[in-house]
């Protein structure tokens, strides 16, 4: 009877099955674990990765949205110009005369 007593109340035995358990679970998880973080890290890359690639096209984009600017820019201005130009010449300023007159005589005339 005495070898029963100190069987079950030797503890150590016991500790020993809940640790060697405890690690195997603990083990398991931290696997689990790893599997999870390698996939958050594969997909976090290929986001990145997207968004870099979309992050490129967009600046290309937006050079050639500013060189076209540019480009629009400077056909304005040389517009105006020749526009400026053509109001300072003499034939406009002829032509503006005549037709401001047309548009006198008709409104005398009731047209």
């Amino acid at each position: 009877m005495a070898d029963r007593k100190t069987q079950a109340s030797d503890p150590t035995d016991h500790e020993v099955k809940n640790t060697a358990d405890l690690d195997g679970i603990s083990l398991t998880q931290a696997l689990l674990d790893v599997e999870v973080a390698n996939a958050r890290v594969i997909d976090l890359t290929k986001r990145l990765t997207t968004l870099s690639q979309e992050v490129r096209r967009s600046n290309g984009l937006l050079k050639k949205a500013k060189v076209r600017n540019r480009r629009l820019a400077r056909q304005l201005a040389e517009a105006l110009r020749e526009l400026d130009e053509i109001k300072g010449s003499r034939a406009f300023r002829s032509a503006s005369r005549a037709q401001r007159a047309v548009r006198a005589a008709r409104s005398r005339l009731g047209r």
